[in-house]
């Protein structure tokens, strides 16, 4: 009987792009991260990616402010000179 995978679901930052056969380096949370070899690449694009190793999948979420449209405070832009 075949064991199931961890899910790891996250948001952070591809550091490279992935390669099936290698690790996956990603930063989340402040720190940068490594994976096993990358067995199969699910879904990609410009907002996620899916992936898998040996021994989890990964759904990296890779939008830049994945709170913004929750925050109750307002978000402006600050223009440089």
């Amino acid at each position: 009987m075949s064991e199931k995978k961890k899910e790891v679901k996250l948001c952070g930052c591809l550091i490279r792009p992935i390669t099936v056969g290698k690790a996956a380096i990603y930063a989340a949370g402040g720190h940068i991260h490594r994976t096993s070899r990358v067995v199969a690449v699910h879904e990609q694009n410009e907002d996620m990616v899916h992936f898998e190793t040996n021994a989890a999948h990964y759904h990296l979420s890779m939008s830049p402010f994945p709170q913004a449209a929750a925050s109750p405070v307002p978000v402006t832009l600050a223009a440089c000179a």
